[in-house]
C-alpha cells in the first residue's frame, strides 16, 4: 500500500508540475514585445470609421473599427484597424508594398516592405504624432491600392493596445470619436459607472456580471461585429430557446473559422449600469493554443464593440478602471 501511495503521489506531483509549466509556457508565449510607440500631442480627439461586411448575411455594418492615419509625404489617406485584442501595433506587408510602388516619396522602399520589421515608422493619428522604433510586418493586406475616389479604405495595419499603455481612451461610439489622453475629464467621470480593469500583457480585461455571475471578459475591438464570443457550453446557456442560429464564415489572420450567433436576453452588468448583449456567439476552428490560453487565464469570453454601439465607454488604463457613460 505504501508503494501504491508513493506512485499516486508522484503522479499527482507530475501533473501539478506539468500544469504549472504549461501555464508559464503559454504566459511567456503570449507575452508581448516591449512597447515601441512614442506619442506627442496629447490629449487629442480624432474620428474613427466603421468598415461594413456586406458579404455576410445578414450584413454586418460594424465589421471593423478603423482609424484614419496620415504618413509623411503621402497624399493618400490610410487606415489602421483598431484592435485591443492585438497587444502590439503591426503593419501589413502587401499594403506597404503597394504604398511603396505608388508613393515612393513616403519613404517606404520595396526592401523595407518585404522585411519582417519596419524601423523608425511614423504616422499622424489626427493631431497626434506617433513614432515607432520598430514594428512587426505580417504577410497580410491589400496587394493593390483602391482607385482614387473609391469608398474602399486602404488598410495598412493594426493599431494595437500598446496605444493604451499608461493612457486613457474615451470611445464615443455613436459620435464615432476617440479622445486619447492621460486622465478622464471630471465632467465625463461623474456620468460614468466604473468597474475594475486589468491590463496584463496589454490585454484589456474588465469585470462584469452576466445573469448575476461575476465574469472576467477581454475587451477585443477586433471582434467588432460580435457582442460576446464565448465557449459553446456558455453559448448554450445564454441562447434564447428556439432562436434561429446564424452561421457565417469568419477569418482570423488567415485562419478560416465558423461563427454561430443567436439571440440572447442576457445583459451585461457593469456595477449599476446594464448593457443588453442582444446576441451571443461561439466560434469553431480556433487553434489549440488559443483554446488553452483561454482555459488557463480563466476568461469567460471576449466582448466586441457591438454592445456599446449606442454608448460611450472609458478605457482608463492609467487608473485601472473601465467606465460606461450614462446616456
Amino acid at each position: 500500500m505504501k508503494l501504491l501511495a508513493k506512485i499516486l503521489l508522484s503522479v499527482l506531483l507530475l501533473l501539478l508540475i506539468s500544469g504549472a509549466g504549461g501555464y508559464l509556457y503559454f504566459r511567456k508565449k503570449f507575452e508581448p514585445a516591449p512597447n515601441q510607440l512614442t506619442l506627442t500631442g496629447l490629449p487629442a480627439s480624432f474620428a474613427f470609421a466603421w468598415q461594413a461586411d456586406m458579404v455576410s448575411r445578414p450584413a454586418r455594418p460594424h465589421a471593423a473599427l478603423l482609424v484614419p492615419v496620415r504618413l509623411a509625404n503621402c497624399p493618400r489617406l490610410c487606415y489602421l484597424q483598431f484592435d485591443t485584442g492585438a497587444p502590439s501595433t503591426l503593419l501589413y506587408r502587401h499594403s506597404l508594398a503597394a504604398l511603396a510602388r505608388r508613393y515612393p516619396a513616403a519613404g517606404i522602399s520595396p526592401t523595407q516592405a518585404a522585411a519582417d520589421t519596419v524601423r523608425n515608422f511614423g504616422f499622424r493619428l489626427g493631431p497626434v504624432q506617433v513614432q515607432a522604433r520598430w514594428l512587426r510586418v505580417l504577410r497580410h493586406g491589400m496587394r493593390e491600392m483602391p482607385a482614387e475616389g473609391s469608398s474602399t479604405p486602404f488598410i495598412i495595419g493594426t493599431l494595437g493596445s500598446d496605444l493604451l499603455e499608461g493612457r486613457t481612451l474615451v470611445i464615443d461610439y455613436p459620435g464615432q470619436q476617440f479622445s486619447l489622453g492621460t486622465q478622464v475629464p471630471d465632467s465625463l467621470a461623474r456620468r460614468a459607472t466604473f468597474v475594475p480593469l486589468k491590463f496584463e500583457s496589454r490585454r484589456v480585461m474588465v469585470q462584469a456580471s452576466v445573469r448575476g455571475q461575476p465574469e472576467q471578459l477581454v475587451l477585443d475591438s477586433g471582434s467588432s461585429a460580435f457582442a460576446l464570443l464565448t465557449a459553446r457550453p456558455v453559448w448554450q446557456q445564454l441562447a434564447q430557446p428556439q432562436a434561429p442560429v446564424v452561421t457565417a464564415p469568419s477569418n482570423s489572420w488567415g485562419t478560416k473559422l465558423t461563427s454561430y450567433t443567436t439571440a440572447t436576453a442576457a445583459q451585461l452588468q457593469f456595477g449599476t449600469a446594464q448593457v443588453p448583449l442582444r446576441t451571443v456567439t461561439y466560434i469553431e476552428g480556433m487553434s489549440w493554443p488559443q483554446k488553452t490560453l483561454m482555459r488557463f487565464s480563466g476568461l469567460t469570453g471576449m466582448l466586441g464593440n457591438e454592445p456599446f454601439a449606442d454608448r460611450t465607454v472609458i478605457l482608463d488604463v492609467a487608473g485601472r478602471r473601465f467606465g460606461v457613460v450614462s446616456k
